[in-house]
């Protein structure tokens, strides 16, 4: 019984800042191409001295001979499962990286959660400009349906200059 197809995404915002703005995670699960479910998951973010963050994980036989039919294991091989283990390794990320470069954080303020938004986060970065390099990796590195269909969505959208005042 093979996985339905499904491409999935959700968007998820952090409950506070981490540098100058909250993190953002987009997660997504993907079982679009029959016999190799996968996540994926991008880490929009503003703290200093870590990278953008963004990972895929395929899914695959241990054993080319004998195929493992996923369609049997729905709880860990569809596309809703998948998305719920990029969001999580996404999370988990996240708070490993910051506490490698400041291991007080974590211990000092509330914990870090985050909320399922809907994709007006990413707007803002297609209309403000920010994030551009970080998208640009997202939608060239992405294999998922789900990613390519907020791409041409967000390319709709214009892209304007935003000025704050007062500077400074």
């Amino acid at each position: 019984m093979p996985i339905p197809p499904e491409s999935l995404i959700k968007i998820y915002r952090a409950n506070r800042n981490l540098g100058t703005s909250r993190p953002v995670i987009v997660a997504v699960g993907d079982t679009m191409v029959e016999g190799i479910p996968f996540c994926e998951y991008y880490v929009f973010h503003t703290f200093s001295d870590v990278a953008f963050l963004y990972s895929r994980s395929v899914c695959g036989s241990a054993d080319e001979w004998n195929p493992v039919d996923f369609g049997q294991y729905p709880e860990v091989f569809s596309a809703k499962a998948l998305l719920e283990s990029s969001f999580r390794s996404a999370q988990d990320r996240i708070e490993f990286e910051v506490s490698m470069h400041d291991r007080e954080l974590f211990r000092s303020t509330a914990a870090l959660s985050f909320e399922e938004t809907d994709d007006f986060p990413l707007i803002e970065f297609r209309v403000f400009q920010s994030f551009t390099s970080e998208c640009a990796k997202m939608f060239g590195f992405s294999r998922a349906l789900a990613i390519r269909t907020l791409r041409d969505k967000l390319q709709a959208y214009p892209t304007v200059k935003l000025v704050r005042e007062p500077n400074g």
